[in-house]
């Protein structure tokens, strides 16, 4: 299915199919733990998420560097504002999916919490706003602060007041 997927979106562009399948289940096995307690046409649904992502990520990539081509100076640019910033990837990685699990239980609004594990799943607004039955607009307030929440949450655990990166 991934693979159809693949080609489908890849025709002739030069992108390979194969990579992006992989990709994309690399990410399926990097959140299998949330994905795994969903059922099968969620977990295929979110595959296909990522890989669709993935595809836009390199035709964007691809965009970018046929823009270098004819402009040098944005490669200068495109350096300096890609350069990764190890301190908040570092903070970022003290963080255990154990303890993203435990903040994200210690939500105070079990709708908020609800709404938050739909998203993680990979659902989108109107699919969390229609199994809840509430307005999409809703669904965004709760996400909002579920994402507030667990910043709060998990700052202590990374031992920074900066913010390093976002929930």
């Amino acid at each position: 299915m991934l693979l159809a997927l693949a080609k489908r979106l890849c025709g002739q562009g030069g992108i390979d199919p194969e990579d992006l399948v992989q990709e994309a289940l690399t990410r399926g096995l990097l959140h299998h733990g949330l994905l795994s307690a969903q059922p099968e046409p969620v977990y295929r649904a979110w595959l296909c998420r990522a890989l669709t992502n993935h595809f836009l990520d390199q035709c964007r990539k691809r965009r970018s560097e046929l823009l270098e081509q004819d402009r040098p100076e944005l490669r200068l640019v495109r350096d300096a504002v890609a350069a990764p910033e190890p301190q908040a990837k570092e903070s970022w990685e003290h963080i255990s999916e154990q303890d993203f699990r435990n903040a994200i239980a210690q939500l105070a609004n079990p709708r908020v919490r609800e709404a938050y594990s739909l998203h993680a799943s990979g659902l989108r607004y109107r699919a969390i706003a229609q199994r809840m039955g509430v307005p999409e607009g809703t669904v965004g307030s709760w996400l909002y602060q579920a994402r507030k929440e667990l910043k709060a949450l998990l700052l202590p655990l990374i031992g920074s007041g900066d913010g390093g990166g976002g929930a």
